[in-house]
């Protein structure tokens, strides 16, 4: 396995096991009906950091790991992979803007969504965009690790 390649696994997991946690807060939260905007934000912050700790300490271990490869530059296949895994990323994203788009403009489409969380439209619209983000990260990595097993 390459470093490229053991990268991208650790990054899936980590925003995998992360996001998990964001979601299942929330959803509790929701349940107990004790979601608000500070929890919600409070959460999204937690996240944030916890995201950019993990993804700083992985590098660094692998980096330490396997050294030799560590500066390794991109090569045309590995350049490839990165492009099919961004393409089908993008159509995600994409996909998942146009629906908040479409929130924001026709609010009564989602009218139980937003009686079922108790939460402003603004939060609404922004947990909308990112799960799109997270799909859409989640769908980079899965592309790149399928191509990287499978091959160009």
């Amino acid at each position: 396995m390459s470093y490229k390649e053991r990268s991208i696994w650790v990054s899936l997991a980590i925003t995998l096991y992360i996001w998990f946690n964001y979601f299942s807060e929330l959803y509790w939260s929701s349940q107990q009906q004790s979601l608000s905007p500070e929890r919600m934000q409070s959460a999204l912050l937690t996240v944030v950091i916890w995201t950019i700790a993990l993804e700083i300490l992985h590098h660094l271990v692998i980096a330490m790991i396997d050294h030799k490869n560590a500066n390794y530059d991109q090569d045309e296949r590995d350049q490839k992979i990165a492009l099919l895994g961004c393409k089908n990323g993008y159509y995600i994203l994409s996909a998942t803007t146009i629906i908040a788009v479409l929130h924001l403009l026709f609010p009564i489409m989602s009218q139980g969504l937003v009686l079922a969380l108790n939460l402003p439209t603004e939060y609404i619209i922004i947990n909308i965009i990112i799960v799109g983000a997270l799909i859409a990260e989640i769908t980079k990595f899965s592309t790149q690790v399928f191509y990287y097993r499978r091959g160009c």
